[in-house]
């Protein structure tokens, strides 16, 4: 009999256990739940479930922090009492330390919000704010360019600010760090910068300060810099720093026409060929039959209406008289015209010189063009392959065309 009781007063108390650590589980349950809804009014609703629940602490003191600032201040400190690990509970609690005079205080909680480790995007996104305010730039920039590591969109509305401070020579030293380490992001940036900063020294000082340094350059970073020094017109400055990031394999195919052998990729960037897409065309250096070196320059058009005008080259010649040369070979290109090489005063001025017209099959022969660069306004210059035309039928083009060993040579150095 006793036995019996006792069996069940221990399968009572067992059932009794289940039930509280069910109802423990539903309630933590619930309170997790409603913690993490964005409504913050839903967020509080975890109060009710667990009344210590830290999120639930935190967005209840975020209702009343203009209304009750001592109140909230208990809650927050509650929260952090609760979870000691939630850096957006200590910047509350910063902000609220801020406007009661309690500045240093504020401070070091922020500095333990930032020493948490790795924060979320808002924790990091209040921390640069409550610094800005502290006019502390240092741990402002840090903070935005974790940011920028976390969230890249942040670039949208952080990179106009960025460049703000780039382009003011008082506060361009507070870039150094990034200059001295680039972050992900800085690559990014230099070509926001090289795009939109009103003047070009703002890129030529970001630059040089990244020169300074001795490690090679991106080659995105180099494109944008030297992007922005062609479209300002600056074309000695463009020349050099071109000159400058070629290696020696590079430099072995310099002359009045950089590569004109082809036989290394073209790059598109500074004084190198430049090849701009196109619908309906593929420009290309291939291997082929009759060539000098390993490849050749080819230009495959599939038939389609094309207003052809995009291989390019820079040029840097001084004033007087030159001649074009190079070799061609034509494959059943079918077009009104023809194509033709031209040279202008850069950017787009009027035609110094068009070689002959190229159209249907040949095998690979010569040809050449005399011309002059004059003594003003034409500093540089562009070569340009372009299809001849007038009418949009001058435009329809279909077929195969190769370019080989394009050269320039001054006439008195014949």
């Amino acid at each position: 009999m006793i036995d019996s009781a006792l069996r069940v007063a221990k399968g009572t108390g067992l059932l009794l256990l289940v039930g509280l650590l069910s109802w423990r589980i539903i309630v933590s349950g619930m309170a997790e739940y409603y913690s993490q809804q964005d409504d913050r009014a839903e967020a509080v609703e975890a109060l009710f479930w667990q009344s210590q629940q830290p999120q639930g602490l935190y967005q209840q003191a975020l209702t009343q922090i203009e209304s009750d600032p001592p109140a909230a201040e208990r809650l927050l400190q509650a929260a952090a009492w609760a979870d000691p690990s939630d850096a957006l509970v200590y910047l509350a609690l910063a902000d609220l330390w801020v406007k009661a005079g309690r500045v240093p205080a504020a401070q070091g909680l922020v500095a333990v919000a930032d020493a948490l480790g790795p924060m979320r995007p808002p924790a990091l996104s209040r921390s640069a704010d409550f610094w800005l305010r502290q006019g502390q730039w240092d741990r402002v920039l840090a903070r935005w360019s974790n940011l920028l590591l976390n969230r890249p969109e942040n670039a949208k509305q952080l990179f106009p600010v960025l460049l703000r401070v780039a382009e003011d020579p008082a506060s361009r030293p507070l870039l150094q760090s990034f200059l001295e380490q680039p972050p992900a992001w800085w690559l990014q940036f230099f070509s926001y910068t090289a795009q939109k900063a009103q003047s070009p020294e703002t890129v030529l000082s970001i630059y040089q300060a990244r020169r300074r340094r001795g490690d090679p350059l991106d080659n995105a970073e180099q494109q944008a810099y030297l992007g922005r020094l062609l479209r300002d017109k600056r074309w000695l400055d463009a020349y050099l720093a071109w000159l400058n990031g070629l290696d020696d394999r590079q430099l072995t195919v310099l002359g009045n026409i950089y590569n004109g052998s082809f036989e290394l990729p073209l790059t598109s960037v500074g004084f190198d060929w430049r090849v701009l897409p196109l619908r309906g065309v593929v420009v290309e250096t291939a291997q082929t039959y009759g060539t000098r070196g390993d490849k050749a320059l080819h230009i495959n058009f599939n038939g389609q209406r094309a207003q052809f005008r995009h291989v390019l080259q820079y040029l840097f010649l001084e004033p007087g008289q030159y001649r074009l040369r190079g070799w061609v070979r034509v494959d059943q290109l079918r077009t009104e015209r023809g194509l033709r090489w031209t040279v202008r005063c850069a950017p787009d001025q009027p035609v110094l010189v068009a070689s002959e017209l190229f159209l249907g099959s040949d095998d690979w022969r010569l040809f050449g063009v005399e011309f002059t660069v004059p003594e003003r306004d034409c500093m540089a210059q562009v070569l340009r392959l372009e299809l001849e035309g007038r009418a949009a039928l001058d435009f329809e083009v279909e077929g195969d065309i190769w370019f080989d060993d394009l050269s320039i040579a001054r006439l008195e150095d014949r």
